[in-house]
Formats: C-alpha cells, structure tokens, sequence
C-alpha cells in the first residue's frame, strides 16, 4: 500500500512521475482513507523535517541530539524530537466533514522507504544504481523541498507581490484603471484624488497585501510543485555527492533542501529548481547535489572554501534553525551574520522583469486569491 509513489509511465521511455494518492497493494486507487487516517490518528504534533534524517547529525556519541543554532544565542543540545515541526501541520479539512491526518501518515510511511536508502548511500559513499531507489530519493527531496512553512509561506508571498505588481502595471495606464475601479463599485469624487491613488499604487513599497487563510489551498499548490521538482530531478539534472574534507563539515537547517539559484531566473520555474543547483547535505561528511551541467566524477571532493559556500548556503536559506553535530564558534558566527529568516521573502523588483507571464495569468491568480480569502479549500477527500 502506497500513498506518496513514483509510478511508472508507458511514455516517454517508462519513465517514473511523482503521484500523492491512496492506493491498495494492487495499484488501484483507494475509495477510504482510513489506513492513513488510523496510521496517524495520535500524531498531532508533525515533523516537517523528518526525525530520521537530522539524526545523521547526531552528536558523536549523543545519537538523536544535535546542536541547535539561532541568531544571537549560543548553541544548544537539543533532540531531534523537539526541533523542524509544528502541532496540526498536516491536519486537514474533509470535503465531507471533519478533518484528517492521512497526509502525515502518508508522509511517514514514505519516509520509512527513503530511510534505508540514506543509510545505504551513507555507508557506502555511492548514490543507488537501480532506478526505482534513485526515484524514492528523488520523491524525497522533492517533497522535502515543498513541505514546510516555509515554502508556504514562499507561496503566500508571490500571491501578494503578484496583486500589488498587477496593480503597479495597471496603474500605468489611467483609463483602464479607472474603468475597473468603476467596475468595482470606486467612484472618485475628484480627479485629484484618483491621481493620488494611481500615484500610490505605481510604488508597490507603500503597502502591504496580506493572504489570509488557505491552509489546503497552498498545501495542494506545494504537491503539484513537487512533482514538477521531481521531474527535473529525474530528467533533466545530474545528481552527485559532495564529500566534505578535513575539518570542516556540512550543517543543515528547519529548510534543508538549498536551491543555489542564477541571477536572472526567473523565480516561478519550479521555484528556482531548474536552472538552480539543488543541495541537500545528508550527514555532515555528504552532501547530495542536483545540477543541471554535470560534474566530471559522481563523487566531488570539497576543499575547504567550498564547504564554507555551501554552509553559507544553507544558513542563508534556513528560516530560523541551524543544526549541526559540533558546537562550532563558526558556524555561530555565520548564523549571527546571516540567519535572518528572509528564505520566504519574494522581491518585486525580481518580478518586475517578468511581468508580461505575471499579467497573463493574473485573472485566474484573482479568482484563486478570492477564493482563500472566502474560505479555506477542502482538500478531495
């Protein structure tokens, strides 16, 4: 029984695709939810960083503690049992009544797969060879990637700064912001006073748009992202492994999978993933890499300085924890200087350059952001 599966397609050249859905041991598709539900039903309080993998973080000697980075504070031993989660995370709505944890169940059972074969790419420092463990991965990090707050969060934020870069755009254009403020009901007593707000809107750094609700909604919209992620994980990306040198040793975070992304790409592609490279360090030794140009060997190893970068990497892209195996004076340092929680932040003026595929889909963005202001979207159960 599979919730979370790759499956394999006819065409093109049996490859897999990422599907989340509730199937029997015989593929087809479950009419009930109840193994998931009843998998996770006293599981209120959700890891969106799974406990298995920040224990290849362990404290030497201290397995399932690690050291606990924050901005300004000393580092502190910690379990990973109280670190990366949040109480209800996965607790949805039902379309017919009541809410559900099937998705935390689901997520806990693919977890249980991916499991034995980090451990099995830890201890022989080589990626799989069969196609059906490098997809289980490649579901993991694909997932992982989407499934915290923090890339809702991401989400909320393009929303708005999609709004306020529409209403910067129609703003350039008088008549046509005029006639839709009639439409709407906004009538202007004086010229003057429609200058104004035309004036007001041309700079979107004057006001703030806030997305409230939508809990379901975005949650839906981070797993279609994810199979997208999946893809060109698959597809279009050479994976190898990072292998730390010397002293110094590769940390993680509350936001692990890292996108090292190009200046000017444009940020809606599959957030980042396809252009970028995709990072995520397994233990502090190994550090999983997803490139779009490949590399001469599966297995790079890193000098000191190159470490570092991808250290500064993943504090920059952390939303506000750091962990590690050692209490480094470092890696404090680092997150003193850079862990300063701005992972979800989306810039206008990054948007502003592709503003023509922004302003072609603004009538659906509109109806979508409507709708989670209404309510919040039953997930299809």
């Amino acid at each position: 029984m599979c919730g979370i599966c790759a499956i394999r397609r006819s065409r093109p050249k049996g490859r897999f695709c990422l599907e989340l859905r509730l199937t029997r041991e015989d593929g087809t598709d479950m009419e009930h939810i109840e193994y998931y539900e009843n998998m996770a039903k006293h599981s209120k309080c959700h890891h969106w960083v799974p406990k298995f993998y920040l224990e290849n973080f362990s404290i030497p000697g201290d397995d399932g503690f690690v050291f606990f980075y924050r901005r300004g504070e000393q580092p502190l031993r910690i379990s990973t049992g109280a670190i990366a989660k949040q109480n209800d995370l996965y607790t949805f709505h039902k379309a017919t009544g009541g809410s559900t944890r099937a998705i935390e169940g689901m997520f806990s059972e693919h977890e249980g797969r991916t499991a034995h074969i980090l451990d099995k790419i830890l201890r022989e420092e080589s990626l799989p060879e069969d196609e059906e463990s490098l997809s289980e991965l490649a579901v993991f990090v694909s997932i992982l990637r989407v499934r915290g707050p923090s890339f809702s969060e991401w989400l909320r934020n393009m929303d708005a700064e999609h709004i306020k870069l529409f209403q910067q755009t129609q703003a350039k254009h008088p008549k046509s912001l005029k006639g839709n403020f009639e439409k709407a009901g906004i009538i202007f007593s004086t010229d003057e006073e429609f200058e104004e707000t035309r004036k007001f809107l041309l700079n979107p750094e004057n006001y703030n748009v806030e997305m409230k609700g939508g809990k379901e909604h975005y949650f839906k919209q981070a797993m279609d992202l994810s199979k997208e992620i999946y893809q060109i994980l698959m597809v279009k990306k050479s994976w190898h492994l990072l292998i730390a040198s010397g002293k110094r040793h590769f940390i993680t975070s509350d936001n692990p999978v890292v996108i090292q992304e190009l200046k000017d790409c444009p940020p809606h592609l599959a957030g980042g993933v396809l252009n970028g490279t995709v990072l995520l360090p397994l233990s502090p030794k190994i550090c999983l890499a997803f490139r779009r140009f490949p590399l001469k060997k599966q297995n790079i190893l890193l000098a000191k300085e190159d470490v570092i970068n991808i250290n500064r990497s993943i504090v920059n892209a952390a939303r506000r924890q750091v962990y590690g195996h050692l209490s480094s004076k470092d890696i404090m340092k680092l997150c003193n200087e850079q862990l300063v929680g701005n992972e979800s932040r989306v810039k206008i003026s990054r948007l502003t350059k592709f503003a023509p595929y922004y302003i072609s889909q603004s009538i659906t963005q509109y109806r979508e952001t409507e709708g989670i202001l209404k309510s919040s979207l039953p997930l299809p159960f």
